[in-house]
């Protein structure tokens, strides 16, 4: 499910994506800016920005429509113009005429349309630069945020804009604070000192601007670490948490605050207790020494343990601390010390005996936990103790547990799959909702082997929780060509599901392949998605579905835009394989090919090597 980890669940952030409603091509809208009715080529132009990259052929009646008089059509022209983001030599300085208009409309939509043209649009920089005085704040700022997206990698110096930005970032008015806190993150480190002198130990939004400013630079923000950390012990909550958050978000550069951060773990303000969990999760490995000794503070055993847990087996060094936890009064704590154990993995083998005394502790309550852990550490000692748990009557969780953990330490016996994915499949039905998720996500974990559970995984697309729909989704994604039973319901997922959904479906419908082509046309209807991730699996599944030449030339610029930004690299693996099957004589694809051969990961290195030699 590598495609899925990039695209769909680290991108769940793609809620607000929206889908043309009407099925009309590109030729018909094209013809429609020419209508007499100012509605209809207002609701074409809009249209066809919706579409996008592949509405290119569109631009020149686009440009035409720039000379309207009516304001909603020329907005939406420019709108359009730049998403469809071609022909920028013709664009480009259509678009800069229009920075000198006197409607302020037209110029922030303009300069918007112009940033999504990056280094293309720098023949616009002159008439951008006079806006950097505009009597209208959004239009000066987003002016100065354009010339240094358009400016980013040149090595130009654009620090002649950062007063301007800073204005922004003192701005009450969201929509401008946006702006500026955009533009200030991609200039970096040289704005760092203006943007800390505005926190101060208050909750007015300019200091909570400047945090959120600071947050999004990332390690670029490191000198104002201190500065943050000031903030973080403020007596104002908004201040604190926000100050909280971007010392995560600076990361390990950070550990001068992980004491502040720790001690906020126990903070009676929830919002401050999560944040600096998650903070100090960002900040990562650097933070587990401090996070081991405050397993011994009583008040702070339980989210210290979750915090390790998240960081995952970076914290390895904790094991012997979580194992003395195993002997808690606590319930709670032990089980919060077991799951920090599964998510270390392997290199917590050496508490398999202790796990296996809890999974036999019948008055334990979390012994589905220790089953799960002990599929995670890998200790194939607990194989005989897993199999006793089975036999424990009226314990589905104990079940679904025991028989994952087991797959996990054999997952070639047949004897195990046998008997798992039957139990498995009978509780998709049970009456409690965390039980049926479980057991669906078994069930993708066993992938091809759970045929049998297509039916039943089928039935609970509509279940009323959405966590079961999500994950039998996914299960009968892993299934792959034996869920070709349940096409329908996905493709009616595709249409009418929650927006976070359409990635999922169009990866099952992929993976089900040519036995979902009457997914077609919901799928067809994904590429016209504003939202780049739903367009590049829709466009990865089509190929998938029906290699056509249609659909390869859609899905290439897309996967091959992917392989550079996906941050998985199992997720980069699986696109660059793609683009060896069908990127033929695509210099796009080669060119996207050739620059993943010196990707960072192995695993993508080989296979873009592969990849290249499959193409002619």
């Amino acid at each position: 499910m590598r495609l899925i980890r990039m695209l769909a669940m680290t991108a769940v952030c793609c809620t607000t994506s929206t889908l043309i409603a009407e099925d009309q091509d590109i030729p018909s809208l094209t013809r429609q800016l020419d209508a007499s009715n100012v509605h209809e080529k207002t609701k074409a132009a809009r249209m066809l920005g919706e579409i996008g990259p592949a509405a290119a052929n569109s631009v020149p009646a686009l440009l035409k429509a720039l000379d309207n008089k009516d304001l909603g059509l020329r907005h939406e022209a420019i709108v359009a113009l730049g998403r469809i983001n071609s022909d920028a030599k013709q664009v480009v300085p259509a678009l800069s005429m229009l920075l000198a208009d006197p409607i302020p409309l037209v110029r922030h939509s303009a300069i918007d349309a112009l940033i999504r043209f990056g280094p293309d649009a720098h023949a616009s920089l002159p008439q951008m630069k006079t806006l950097l005085t505009d009597a209208e704040p959004l239009i000066s700022v987003s002016a100065a945020r354009a010339i240094v997206e358009i400016e980013s990698g040149k090595g130009t110096d654009v620090t002649q804009v950062i007063p301007v930005l800073i204005s922004g970032l003192k701005s009450e008015r969201h929509e401008i604070s946006v702006e500026a806190i955009h533009g200030l993150a991609i200039i970096g480190q040289s704005a760092v000192p203006a943007i800390q002198d505005l926190i101060d130990d208050s909750d007015s939004k300019v200091s909570l601007n400047a945090c959120d400013a600071l947050a999004a630079m990332g390690s670029s923000a490191a000198p104002a670490a201190d500065r943050l950390l000031t903030a973080a012990k403020s007596s104002k909550n908004k201040l604190r948490w926000h100050a909280i958050v971007a010392l995560g978000d600076i990361g390990p550069s950070a550990i001068v605050a992980v004491p502040t951060l720790i001690d906020a773990m126990a903070d009676h303000d929830s919002h401050i207790r999560f944040g600096a969990e998650k903070s100090l999760h960002k900040i990562g490995r650097a933070a587990v020494p401090a996070l081991i000794e405050s397993l011994k503070v009583e008040r702070l055993q339980q989210p210290a343990a979750k915090t390790i847990a998240e960081i995952g087996p970076e914290a390895s060094e904790a094991v012997p601390a979580l194992t003395e936890l195993l002997q808690s009064n606590e319930v709670e704590i032990r089980r919060e010390a077991i799951l920090a154990l599964a998510s270390i993995g392997p290199k917590a083998k050496s508490t398999g005996p202790e796990l296996i005394k809890l999974l036999a502790d019948k008055h334990f309550r979390y012994r589905p936990s220790a089953a799960f852990a002990l599929g995670s550490i890998g200790d194939k000692d607990a194989i005989p103790a897993l199999k006793e748990a089975l036999e424990v009557p009226h314990n589905t969780l104990l079940h679904l547990a025991s028989i994952w953990a087991l797959l996990q330490l054999d997952p070639s016996n047949e004897e195990y799959v046998t008997v798992g994915v039957p139990q498995l499949t009978t509780a998709l039905a049970d009456e409690k909702p965390e039980v049926r998720r479980e057991a669906a996500k078994a069930l993708g974990r066993i992938g091809v082997r759970s045929k049998n559970a297509v039916t039943a995984l089928q039935k609970n697309l509509s279940d009323p929780n959405l966590a079961v729909r999500r994950e039998s989704l996914i299960a009968l994604a892993e299934i792959g060509p034996d869920s070709a039973p349940a096409v329908g319901d996905i493709g009616q997922i595709l249409e009418e599901g929650p927006p976070a959904f359409r990635p999922i479906a169009c990866y099952a419908l992929g993976r089900i392949g040519p036995a979902a082509s009457s997914a077609i046309p919901p799928l067809r209807k994904v590429l016209a998605s504003s939202n780049l991730h739903e367009k590049t699996v829709a466009a990865w599944a089509l190929v998938k579905v029906a290699p056509s030449g249609e659909s390869r030339e859609t899905a290439i610029p897309l996967l091959a835009a992917a392989l550079v930004d996906a941050g998985n690299p199992e997720a980069r693996v699986e696109i660059a394989e793609t683009l060896g099957k069908i990127g033929g004589n695509s210099s796009i694809a080669k060119d996207a090919l050739k620059r993943a051969i010196k990707d960072p990961d192995e695993g993508v290195r080989k296979a873009a090597e592969k990849a290249l030699n499959q193409t002619p």
